[in-house]
Parts: C-alpha cells; sequence; structure tokens
C-alpha cells in the first residue's frame, strides 16, 4: 500500500473593520404641555393640545375653557448632525393629581407635530431638531376645584 500527500495550497489575505462613534442625543424641554383653566361642567369633557398650532380643540363634554396658558410642549434634540433619531413617550396616558390630593385627570393621545405625527426625524447640519407634543386631557363631570400636574417621559435614540 502506497500513500501519497498531496501539498496543502493555501492563501492568506488582510481586511480591515471601521466604526464609528456618534455623539450622543440630548434633549432640552423648551416648554411643558399646558392646557389652560377651565370650569368643570356636568359631563365629562374633553380637550386636545394640536402640537402644530397650540389649538385648544374642545371635543365633548360642557366643561368651560376660561383661557390662561395652552400650548403643546415643546423639545430640542441635539447630537451627531444628518442622522436620523426618534422620539418617544414613555406612557400611553398619565394622570395629573390635584395638588393637596384626593381627585385625578387623565392625559393620553399624546401626538408629536408634523402633520402625521411623525417621531422619526433627521438632526439639521448643526445637529439638531425641534418636536412639539400634545395630548388630549379629559376633565371628568364635576372635577373638584384646584392646580392639577403631572410628568411624562420623553426618550430619543438614533435610528
Amino acid at each position: 500500500m502506497f500513500l501519497s500527500s498531496a501539498a496543502a495550497n493555501a492563501a492568506s489575505g488582510n481586511g480591515e473593520t471601521r466604526t464609528e462613534i456618534n455623539q450622543g442625543v440630548n434633549i432640552t424641554k423648551n416648554a411643558d404641555l399646558h392646557f389652560g383653566d377651565f370650569a368643570a361642567g356636568t359631563t365629562q369633557s374633553r380637550f386636545t393640545i394640536d402640537p402644530d398650532n397650540d389649538a385648544l380643540v374642545q371635543l365633548n363634554g360642557n366643561a368651560v375653557s376660561l383661557g390662561g396658558t395652552h400650548s403643546a410642549a415643546w423639545f430640542s434634540a441635539y447630537g451627531t448632525p444628518l442622522e436620523r433619531v426618534r422620539m418617544t413617550v414613555s406612557q400611553n396616558q398619565i394622570e395629573l393629581t390635584r395638588v393637596g390630593g384626593g381627585q385625578t385627570m387623565r392625559v393620553d393621545q399624546f401626538r408629536f407635530d408634523g402633520g402625521n405625527g411623525t417621531r422619526n426625524r433627521n438632526l439639521n447640519a448643526s445637529g439638531s431638531v425641534d418636536y412639539k407634543l400634545g395630548g388630549r386631557l379629559t376633565i371628568n363631570a364635576n372635577q373638584a376645584a384646584g392646580a392639577y400636574v403631572g410628568s411624562f417621559n420623553i426618550t430619543i435614540d438614533y435610528q
């Protein structure tokens, strides 16, 4: 028996790898979400703040807007120029609690500006983009008088 071995044919090459580290994304709050002042009605009432124009719109009920400041929340995001980012609200709804306790009101249906409420945007050449955020306030029938406060969280990430 005769065994033969062929010479191994091998070759080598090289490659390189590359990565890029972007600066972190930061958020600055420019304005809070304000619905203004109301007189409670005898039926549940809903109002929205339009993030495109800060308009207060009554959807239903008989509560009455008494004026005061009403405006969408406004945030600025900063990061690597021309990169795509996505902003999200971490809650679908929040409860506003009456200072001193005892009663709540709900804010939900958060919506970003830009017609269809787009959350994905590109940072401009300076590395910034603005977002405005509106929502819907539900005032309960015979809501107790007082100041109501609550908070929500915003997150922004590169896409």
